[in-house]
């Protein structure tokens, strides 16, 4: 073999053993024992949620991918902010700390930050433990505006009175998981980010993941963790291997089985909400079908693993009506799950590879821009939230809002990195901080009659918003804007100025 021919040969080799290393197996539904028509089902009943925008879906079974859906302008690889979904990761790390005997769940707080400490010290501060502050039951009422107006938030969160006796209360309280970010950090002399990232998503090769952080540069934990959909699945399928990969045992088995156990009850037995979460572990929900548990996240972020039937599926959105999603696994897709391999069915695996390619967003429908707009910009309104659309001669268009420029295409979907940031549910000081600063944006525009309406997404992330714009008259319009995580529109105006040059 000359050298030309063997360099080339160990490329490729290197390239499809990268390739190998980077993406699940991928199979058929029935090769691994589930019904095609029951994962088609399954995508179609996601897609016709009421008030809900399905960005990313995943089922894992035996290990290996059998149904993905991305709906357009969404892409498997794009990244996907996972709120609290984000807690479970955290969850691995102080496991890592654990199994390293840098920590114990029986430590106290305090020992940690004596640097942070508020003087006195109250007893209830004092008594707070790792074991408390991961089920979360520190003690303190959650405050959820103070990291909006303070950089301190460990000094902070520590300051505040602890009202009931820690591990005697359950409350919900992203901060608890971020000063387990923070401890993380002081034990090991690394962020989260970096310790994950040497211990677990290197071994799994996951490349793509970003953290935001505090303003003292501490991984957020609760919070602010972006990656895509096949990266979170990979982590689902660790925990559901129990901490094991390719042979080598990553995180501890005890650790993902204690972490994954119930560890208090958050919702009072009998009550909807205790059967649809009938116990909560370290970062970790138990869900209502036996055995299985799930990291959980705003606007339904769902990585949901069910040992008894050895899959993982994930559900990645943005919905103001989550229960369903959960309720459509148990309901649609498990019927269809088998105990042994079944008779591939054809033209049912053609549906479902169908409905995967086909399946997209709704749009805006209509007509394209008349004549008299072209070459054109108008301004609606006036101040911090004025709406300014420059309509270009190639049919195309660009708008300007709220400190923001998205350019769009008429009935198709125009991609374009921003430098801008996207819009953000949450407002913390330091917003982004520990994110790469370039997102990507699909826009797209259609007429109807005198109303225009402009649909986009930041589609490696999970911001959208509708802009619609109804002109009375040659001078006066209405507008509307409404966003994705936003139950209200973030604007709605009565009849305004408009002015065109």
């Amino acid at each position: 073999m000359n050298t030309v021919k063997k360099f080339l040969f160990v490329a490729l080799a290197l390239v499809a053993s990268m390739a190998s290393a980077q993406s699940l197996q991928r199979s058929t539904p029935a090769a691994e024992g589930v019904e095609a028509k029951a994962v088609t089902a399954f995508f179609d009943s996601l897609m016709h949620i009421t008030d809900t925008e399905m960005h990313h879906v995943m089922v894992l079974r035996h290990g290996k991918v059998i149904g993905e859906l991305h709906p357009a302008p969404f892409h498997g690889r794009d990244g996907h902010t996972l709120y609290s979904e984000s807690k479970t990761f955290t969850a691995i790390a102080v496991g890592l700390c654990v199994d390293d005997n840098l920590l114990r769940v029986t430590d106290r707080i305090i020992t940690f930050f004596p640097d942070k400490l508020p003087s006195p010290v109250s007893e209830n501060l004092a008594k707070m433990t790792i074991h408390d502050v991961l089920t979360m039951q520190s003690g303190i009422k959650p405050d959820w505006n103070f990291r909006s107006n303070t950089t301190d938030w460990v000094r902070k969160y520590l300051s505040i009175p602890v009202a009931d006796a820690p591990g005697t209360k359950y409350q919900y309280d992203s901060m608890c998981t971020f000063l387990l970010s923070a401890i993380v950090q002081r034990v090991t002399g690394k962020t989260m980010m970096e310790l994950l990232t040497e211990r677990i998503f290197k071994p799994l090769g996951i490349t793509d993941a970003q953290w935001e952080q505090s303003p003292y540069g501490v991984n957020t934990g609760g919070w602010g963790l972006r990656l895509s959909a096949e990266s979170q699945v990979k982590v689902g399928q660790l925990l559901l291997q129990k901490g094991e990969w390719n042979g080598e045992q990553l995180v501890s088995k005890q650790w993902v089985e204690t972490a994954s156990a119930r560890q208090v009850y958050p919702y009072q037995k009998g009550t909807a909400a205790h059967k649809k979460s009938p116990g909560y572990g370290y970062q970790i929900w138990m869900s209502e079908y036996e055995g299985s548990y799930r990291a959980d996240g705003a606007l339904g972020q769902y990585m949901v693993m069910i040992p008894k039937k050895d899959m993982v599926v994930l559900i990645n959105g943005a919905s103001f009506n989550t229960e369903p999603e959960l309720k459509h696994i148990w309901n649609v897709l498990m019927p269809g799950v088998k105990d042994a391999a079944l008779a591939e069915d054809a033209a049912a695996q053609k549906a479902l590879e169908d409905y995967a390619a086909k399946a997209a967003l709704p749009s805006p429908k209509g007509k394209a821009t008349a004549k008299k707009w072209a070459g054109k910009t108008v301004t609606v309104g006036k101040g911090t939230k004025a709406l300014e659309i420059k309509f270009k001669a190639d049919g195309s268009l660009q708008y300007r809002f709220d400190g923001r420029t998205v350019v769009a295409s008429q009935g198709k979907w125009f991609k374009a990195i921003m430098a801008q940031t996207p819009p953000y549910s949450i407002t913390p000081v330091a917003a982004f901080k520990g994110l790469k600063q370039a997102f990507t944006t699909a826009s797209t525009f259609a007429w109807k009659g005198n109303e225009l309406t402009i649909q986009t997404y930041w589609t490696d992330f999970i911001s959208g918003e509708t802009i619609t714009v109804k002109f009375v008259d040659a001078t006066h319009a209405t507008i509307t804007v409404k966003r994705n995580y936003l139950k209200k529109p973030f604007i709605t105006t009565q009849t305004i100025t408009y002015t065109t040059k």
